[in-house]
């Protein structure tokens, strides 16, 4: 009964962080019709750093802080840097659940990666999800027939990039903890966003920075805090949980951006994005169930 609770809570935690998650991307896209992006980051980035330092004294104190690797950190934080500027900008026009659905491509881009990078072994049956995958992520992206295609493109971008990411982090399984890689990814996002405040002088198109208003300052606090809170949900579920109990509820991050996108914008996606969703959602609990019967074999 302790292990079905601990399960049960780790399936909702991860619930929790993917309505979190969702609707903090929601108000990011709320935001970026009126701020610059360079600007929400730098903001949000301050006020994720409270509940980091709330999960940090959690966990152990500074003591958890010791960067093993700083090539493999500052790697990593690139990744995320480029994810989310490329993410926010396809926001901009790009309906929220039609991006965070180009994004679940994620796992069928790491498979494809893994035996390059990591040097794992992928079979047939993978190799034939990371295709089929591949044909959802055409159902979604629809080149030459979607008039949001660069839109498109920019969430497959920021799609690509979060894949290296995991492959990083995966590398670097075991070596650094949780608290050091959010503090130093936080980090240099924060950096990363103040200094798009001089380019944008100096580099069109970037747009300049101004004083947010009241209530955008608000929302701006409101999403670096829920996305602090998002992500400690996230890493506790897999705490408290298996992956193979707790990583097909992930997907239910899909149905709340859909229902924030509509309750906040109005947006209903396509069939054929919904078509597309399927596809791509289907292929990557296969390549999960096929990674975790390998790692059971081995």
């Amino acid at each position: 009964m302790p292990v079905l609770s601990s399960q049960l809570r780790g399936i909702v935690f991860l619930v929790i962080s993917g309505a979190i998650l969702s609707f903090t991307d929601g108000l990011a896209k709320l935001l970026a019709g009126t701020l610059v992006i360079g600007e929400i980051i730098f903001f949000r980035a301050c006020f994720v750093f409270v509940p980091i330092l709330v999960i940090i004294g959690w966990r152990g104190g500074f003591s958890t802080l010791r960067v093993y690797s700083w090539k493999s950190q500052l790697c990593r934080a690139a990744c995320v840097i480029v994810t989310t500027y490329l993410f926010l900008a396809a926001t901009r026009h790009l309906p929220l659940a039609d991006a965070i659905a180009i994004l679940f491509a994620s796992p069928i881009f790491i498979t494809a990666m893994a035996p390059f990078a990591l040097g794992e072994r992928v079979g047939w049956r993978r190799w034939s999800a990371v295709l089929i995958g591949f044909i959802g992520v055409l159902l979604m992206v629809r080149p030459g027939s979607n008039p949001l295609v660069i839109s498109a493109l920019l969430a497959l971008g920021a799609t690509f990039c979060l894949s290296v990411r995991d492959i990083i982090t995966r590398a670097m399984s075991g070596r650094e903890s949780t608290s050091a890689i959010m503090l130093v990814s936080t980090g240099c996002i924060l950096v990363s966003g103040f200094a798009s405040w001089p380019l944008s002088y100096f580099i069109p198109g970037i747009g300049e920075w101004r004083m947010p208003t009241t209530r955008e300052f608000w929302l701006l606090a409101m999403t670096g805090i829920l996305q602090g809170v998002g992500q400690y949900f996230m890493v506790t579920a897999f705490l408290l949980a298996e992956a193979v109990i707790v990583v097909p509820f992930r997907y239910f991050s899909l149905i709340f951006a859909a229902l924030f996108g509509y309750l906040i914008f109005g947006d209903i996606p396509s069939l054929t994005m919904l078509a597309g969703a399927v596809v791509v959602v289907g292929s990557g609990l296969y390549i999960f169930q096929r990674e975790v019967r390998f790692t059971k074999q081995c």
